[in-house]
């Protein structure tokens, strides 16, 4: 029996190496969140490999320097004069290894935590999709990021949440890719965690750190999943 476990085991590795290997290697660059005047043509990209920049972030809070959370209804808060529509459009053409996604929630929002709030479920999924198509669709997006780092709201909730507004705004063809960027925190665990358990259609998992991506620093944290 230990023979046939020992040889079970060493078939899925196989398995699990073998998709590591052949998954394209992926670059991603999270910009416009500190506003420092940073512009996509300032960034280095290497044409062989996927290069993702992302927007950071999109946030559902108002706008203000005292922000409240509006209930899945996103507004723009990265450096929209110096990454605009426009220069979307124009770094894709330039660059047909581009894509360009937005990042939702991130740590803060005028120095105030950018807690994950819903007073409902249904509301907060319909008012997210409706918001996020329209800022998708305003700068030719091709995908989201998931990175809320602090909560006011169940792990069973935020999976719901997150896991629904995916699966609509895929099936509809808003986006092509979705994907989170968790990092080793109890609370953020489990939230995540519970997001993977729930949808387990394909989530990238992705590092938070500079530099390419690590698929398998994240593989001991958390279940392999996609958006």
């Amino acid at each position: 029996m230990s023979n046939l476990k020992l040889f079970f085991s060493l078939i899925v590795l196989l398995i699990h190496a073998t998709q590591i290997l052949t998954q394209p290697t992926v670059f991603r660059e999270y910009i416009g969140a500190n506003f420092a005047n940073v512009q996509f043509s300032d960034v280095p990209i290497n044409p062989s490999i996927q290069f993702h920049f992302i927007l950071s972030f999109a946030i559902d809070f108002t706008p203000g320097s005292s922000p409240k959370p509006t209930n899945g209804k996103f507004n723009v808060f990265w450096d929209s004069e110096n990454l605009s529509p426009s220069q979307v459009l124009s770094i894709k053409r330039q660059h047909p290894n581009v894509k360009v996604a937005l990042s939702l929630g991130g740590d803060t929002v005028s120095d105030k935590a950018a807690n994950f709030t819903a007073f409902s479920i249904d509301s907060w999924v319909s008012n997210a999709v409706s918001s996020l198509t329209s800022v998708v669709k305003q700068y030719n997006l091709d995908g989201i990021d998931i990175d809320y780092e602090h909560f006011h709201a169940s792990p069973s909730v935020f999976a719901q949440c997150i896991g629904r507004l995916v699966t609509i705004l895929k099936r509809n063809r808003v986006i092509s890719f979705a994907s989170i960027a968790p990092y080793d925190d109890g609370e953020v665990q489990r939230h995540y965690l519970a997001l993977c358990v729930g949808y387990a259609g394909p989530v990238h998992i992705y590092s938070v750190g500079p530099g390419p991506l690590r698929d398998d620093l994240i593989f001991s944290l958390y279940i392999p999943c996609n958006m």
